[in-house]
């Protein structure tokens, strides 16, 4: 999810969350918040600070755009210096609400995710990888990133790479049908996003039926009173996929804490 404000840690307090993982803000909101509450307050802050995307490209609102492999390094050395604990970056754009069945553009490309990922490594940090659509995903779970945040027009192509190089996947699915019902989208395009989640959740089971690591994640942007409730709605999400309740269980706390390496 996304810390904009330290009014955030009392939605997650009250929805019993342990550890929290901030998936970036242009400001880097979840940097000063670790900074403030200390690695033994709780909930604890695993920040990625700032996300970096392509330049023209998605993701500028999440963080940093950068444009060269030197403004890269620069940035990722300036999050590992500000204190962040993982590098957050876009690889594809996001489900296209206009024209259903494609993503919008944006994401780096194959040799600059690899290039991402090697950086990271050198101050000893992971990637998590906002991806959708089989080439994004498999780009890069084959670069080394850790985690596939959202993985939405998932394949069995790419299920297959994940489980072979066991990297993550955070799928959530919550986080796409709270967006189309706040979309004044077309009828038609809301009944192909509905779809897409139903199908969403169908590779979600085959994800856990071939092994591939699974962790739980809401996307929100908080501070949010319903945050409780958008949680209870992911966990019911996994369920809904297939997943036995005590497997879900598993997933949000011992998967979480894996993703996370506490």
């Amino acid at each position: 999810m996304h810390l904009t404000h330290a009014e955030a840690l009392g939605d997650l307090a009250c929805a019993g969350i342990a550890a929290v993982r901030d998936a970036g803000t242009r400001k880097g909101v979840g940097l000063a918040l670790k900074r403030s509450t200390g690695q033994g307050s709780s909930p604890r802050i695993i920040t990625s600070g700032r996300a970096l995307s392509k330049r023209g490209g998605y993701g500028a609102f999440l963080g940093t755009t950068v444009g060269t492999r030197q403004e890269i390094a620069a940035e990722i050395l300036k999050l590992r210096n500000d204190g962040a604990d993982t590098i957050k970056i876009i690889a594809s754009g996001a489900v296209s609400f206009e024209l259903p069945g494609t993503v919008t553009a944006g994401g780096f490309d194959a040799d600059e995710i690899r290039f991402l990922v090697a950086e990271a490594g050198k101050h000893g940090l992971s990637v998590m990888a906002h991806a959708n659509g089989e080439a994004a995903i498999q780009t890069a779970a084959e670069a080394g990133v850790r985690s596939i945040e959202h993985g939405f027009f998932m394949t069995d192509a790419a299920l297959d790479i994940l489980a072979v190089r066991k990297v993550f996947w955070v799928p959530t699915a919550g986080a796409l049908r709270r967006a189309v019902e706040r979309a004044e989208a077309r009828t038609e395009v809301l009944a192909f996003i509905q779809q897409e989640i139903d199908r969403h959740l169908v590779m979600m089971g085959k994800a856990f039926r071939a092994g591939v690591p699974l962790a739980v994640g809401t996307d929100c942007v908080l501070p949010d009173r319903r945050y409780r409730g958008y949680y209870d709605d992911e966990l019911a999400l996994f369920r809904g996929a297939g997943i036995p309740a005590d497997a879900v269980e598993r997933i949000a706390c011992e998967g979480g804490r894996s993703l996370l390496q506490l």
